[in-house]
């Protein structure tokens, strides 16, 4: 499996499809932090899940590998962003509160990430990290777009993807931690189908299928489906797959 993924050449769309994620998984995480000085958000891409955070804790440390994601993160006085990777983060030592990984984790090193969270820790810090579960529609639209795309880009997903979707757990992550129960949280949404497959774009197997020569198919579902879908908002929902620990 990759340990480093950079998705910099995807980076104006990742931007513009990516969704927020609900405001109570943001409460909750701040809840559960021992204070609400520092966070690490680690694999931040371009900030979605650091702006949120940034209305609850005093700083948010936003860190990715890649500067062009970082280059396209919404600014925020609160937020400082900064370039490296995810087991080698710059912080100080025992200085944040909480960390969270946001549909990132995945890709990482576990055995050296892991070592940096215990790093950087304060005691009984949070971590969180979670992923989307793929998307939860209305027949229409999973029979006219969803489907026929995911026929094509079904061999163009990683390891890393099929850990997402088979949903995070302590013993595939190699969490050295305790795991804790979690709230569910998902990500609902009002979307017109060519939002939606604004967003079906942003996956990384979409991206490999159309370098590796089905780019035209895609772009003809795309259209097809859009023609015959309309314009009309959808319900889209996005499960959320979290895992959680207070790190010792």
């Amino acid at each position: 499996m990759e340990n480093a993924v950079s998705f910099g050449s995807q980076a104006q769309t990742y931007a513009a499809a990516r969704p927020s994620y609900p405001k109570t998984l943001f409460e909750w995480i701040a809840e559960q932090s021992p204070s609400r000085n520092a966070v690490w958000d680690v694999g931040t891409g371009s900030g979605q899940a650091a702006m949120s955070l940034a209305q609850e804790f005093a700083h948010t440390h936003a860190t990715d590998i890649d500067a062009n994601q970082i280059a396209h993160a919404k600014q925020n006085e609160r937020i400082s962003y900064s370039v490296c990777e995810a087991h080698n983060s710059g912080l100080p030592d025992n200085s944040v509160d909480a960390i969270t990984v946001a549909t990132a984790l995945h890709w990482f090193d576990f055995s050296l990430f892991w070592n940096e969270v215990k790093r950087v820790a304060q005691p009984n810090a949070f971590f969180c990290g979670w992923c989307y579960q793929l998307p939860l529609v209305a027949p229409d639209l999973q029979k006219i777009l969803i489907t026929p795309i995911e026929e094509i880009i079904e061999p163009y997903w990683s390891e890393g993807n099929y850990i997402c979707m088979r949903g995070y757990s302590k013993e595939e992550l190699k969490m050295p931690f305790d795991s804790i129960s979690t709230p569910s949280f998902s990500c609902e949404l009002s979307w017109s189908p060519a939002q939606l497959a604004h967003f079906i774009r942003s996956w990384s197997a979409h991206k490999k299928a159309r370098i590796d020569g089905h780019e035209k198919a895609l772009d003809d579902i795309e259209k097809q489906a859009i023609a015959a879908l309309g314009d009309e908002i959808r319900k889209v929902v996005l499960p959320l797959s979290l895992l959680a620990a207070r790190i010792d």
